[in-house]
């Protein structure tokens, strides 16, 4: 059975990125501290309490976003310290190497919490570039990258993210992978898994009962559309009290890009300038 490489806890950006380049995934062994995960945890219990399971309308989505799965977004308005994963420097230290060069400015892609139940079955196997046309024009250049801090453990029985090591690099975008190139992402809880965003993945079975809960922090070049609409989960006065990098990261800036490599923007106008005079002399 294939496996996914595990790096400790004090590895680096590059040690990181050697991986994912390498096999399109990795784990990090104790990732974030047990104090910032049991806060994050009692701050999301709520949401997750109150969740009310969309309705996708369509069978083939059900069934691929799960239909005994919760899914949160907007982490940062429903956990307080979400932000410190977000802004955690080697996390973007990762995506400086993955993601700048093919952009200069990546933004946050997606915040959510993705909790398998018991009795989910696996999801179907994927990659994550895909949702954007791009990948098709531009089938050697990773769009965004993945990542998922175990909220709790990630066991084989729970549902740990199955994974298929090598596949950022198959030429034959219709292969299907055999029993033993899917790797499972176990892991203990605080421990996270970087997926690249052309490498094959998905949710695995439950058949434990245990609910299995992951931290999802994605980031995407910053000239796509992120996948979440992160002003519609916050408000310019919470935007207030973050520190700028947090804002330009959630879209509260105007993107521009311009080296000899690299010519991109402006996007992103408010009163044709940038969103950031929203901001001037309040923090």
């Amino acid at each position: 059975m294939a496996k996914i490489t595990h790096l400790p806890h004090d590895c680096s950006a590059s040690d990181i990125v050697a991986e994912i380049e390498a096999h399109g995934a990795v784990i990090v062994d104790d990732f974030v501290t047990p104090s910032w995960l049991a806060a994050f945890n009692t701050s999301v219990q709520t949401s997750i309490d109150r969740y009310i399971p969309y309705d996708y309308g369509e069978p083939d989505a059900m069934d691929f976003l799960g239909h005994n799965t919760v899914r949160l977004n907007g982490l940062v308005s429903k956990a307080s310290n979400y932000i410190e994963l977000m802004l955690d420097p080697r996390l973007l230290g990762v995506m400086d190497q993955l993601l700048a060069p093919s952009c200069g400015q990546y933004l946050l892609n997606s915040s959510e919490v993705i909790e398998i139940h018991g009795g989910e079955t696996a999801q179907a196997l994927h990659i994550d570039d895909m949702i954007w046309p791009g990948h098709f024009w531009m089938p050697g250049r990773m769009l965004q990258c993945n990542s998922m801090v175990a909220g709790t453990d990630f066991t084989q029985d729970n549902g740990a993210t199955q994974v298929i090591p090598g596949s950022h690099r198959w030429e034959d975008p219709e292969r299907v992978p055999d029993a033993s190139e899917i790797a499972h992402a176990v892991m203990k809880a605080g421990s996270i898994v970087f997926v690249g965003g052309k490498t094959l993945h998905g949710g695995g079975t439950n058949i434990s009962g245990e609910a299995r809960r992951a931290i999802v922090t994605s980031f995407v070049l910053g000239w796509l559309r992120t996948q979440e609409n992160h002003f519609l989960h916050t408000t310019v006065e919470q935007a207030q009290q973050w520190p700028q990098r947090a804002r330009q990261l959630l879209g509260y800036d105007l993107y521009s890009h311009y080296d000899e490599a690299l010519m991109a923007g402006p996007l992103g106008y408010y009163e044709y300038g940038s969103p950031a005079v929203l901001f001037d002399n309040k923090t």
